[in-house]
């Protein structure tokens, strides 16, 4: 259980620091999107990161949770960073394409990724309770 919420308030800060960092980044489809379903939420654009990082967070927890049963061992012991990598690419570029988000900045996403893997990575060695 710490592992987990480790690893969720981790994510949630790195892809938080990927809005915060870049400068022309467009969530305004997203708006257009709440608006479409008839929900008359009208978040701060804080709240928006927020929201959409947290949605990161669990959809890497998601997407670790399944595919792990898939990966050979071998795989599994000698190249879990690259596990995690693609986990969590997969991950944030899948929320990205979903909900519609425009103009992050590229080298924020490289630090995300590198970050993200490299906590995963090593909070892989936190024993759960």
């Amino acid at each position: 259980m710490i592992k987990n919420i480790t690893r969720l308030i981790l994510i949630t800060l790195f892809a938080y620091f990927v809005f915060d960092y870049s400068v022309a980044i467009d969530v305004e489809q997203f708006y257009k999107d709440l608006k479409r379903f008839n929900l008359n939420i009208d978040p701060s654009l804080n709240q928006t990161y927020i929201f959409i990082s947290l949605v990161i967070a669990f959809i890497t927890l998601f997407f670790i949770y399944i595919f792990r049963p898939f990966v050979e061992i071998y795989l599994l012991h000698f190249l879990k960073y690259n596990f995690y990598f693609l986990i969590n690419l997969i991950s944030i570029s899948t929320i990205f394409i979903i909900f519609r988000i425009y103009g992050y900045s590229r080298l924020a996403l490289l630090v995300y990724l590198v970050f993200s893997t490299t906590s995963l990575y090593l909070s892989d060695k936190i024993k759960n309770k």
